[in-house]
């Protein structure tokens, strides 16, 4: 074999390793999201103290989830699909049935009415609803949240360009479902 074959496979091995690199890098940072937002939603629960009297006592976890909500960049879960498909011409095994991840879709986006602030505001003229009911749909929304990123992460990961389609716009419905219910809790405390 000649010397210039020789340093051309090592350039392309070379080449494969920092693609496999940079795959490997951007994954880990989509994950890490999805667990901040996961460890927060274990902070809304019983175990982690009794549960909050006003809508302040949450108030740090509703800007963290914002905080990371705003991590979602749809460019993040394409470039993983381009470099998932780059690895897969190189030659690795990356997109092998026996290997990858099998993603599951998440649910439909459930959602308060629209009016649901101005509903609450003319029910607490008589009785008001329990907190509970928004403190538990602000958990449902997280949840929710961790499982569609979870499904984007796994379907990009197969380079299922649907899952994008599908799963990246809950992310925005979630995070502006969770800040209306916690928006209502807040008007409930004044």
């Amino acid at each position: 074999m000649s010397a210039d074959r020789v340093r051309e496979e090592e350039d392309d091995r070379e080449s494969v390793d920092s693609l496999f690199s940079n795959w490997e890098r951007l994954v880990s940072r989509l994950h890490r999201t999805g667990d901040e937002v996961r460890a927060l939603r274990a902070r809304m629960t019983p175990w982690h103290g009794p549960a909050p009297r006003r809508a302040a006592d949450w108030e740090w976890i509703m800007e963290a989830f914002a905080r990371e909500a705003a991590k979602a960049r749809k460019s993040d879960f394409e470039r993983l699909i381009f470099q998932t498909t780059e690895l897969h011409h190189r030659g690795t095994e990356i997109l092998s049935p026996d290997r990858g991840p099998q993603p599951i879709p998440s649910a439909f986006v459930r959602r308060m009415p629209e009016n649901q602030a101005k509903i609450e505001a003319d029910r607490y003229e008589r009785q008001g609803r329990h907190v509970i009911a928004y403190q538990q749909h602000i958990r449902q929304c997280l949840e929710h949240f961790v499982t569609a990123w979870t499904a984007l992460i796994d379907g990009c990961s197969i380079c299922d360009w649907e899952m994008i389609d599908d799963e990246f716009p809950k992310l925005a419905q979630l995070q502006e479902e969770a800040s209306r219910a916690f928006a209502i809790w807040a008007d409930l405390d004044r």
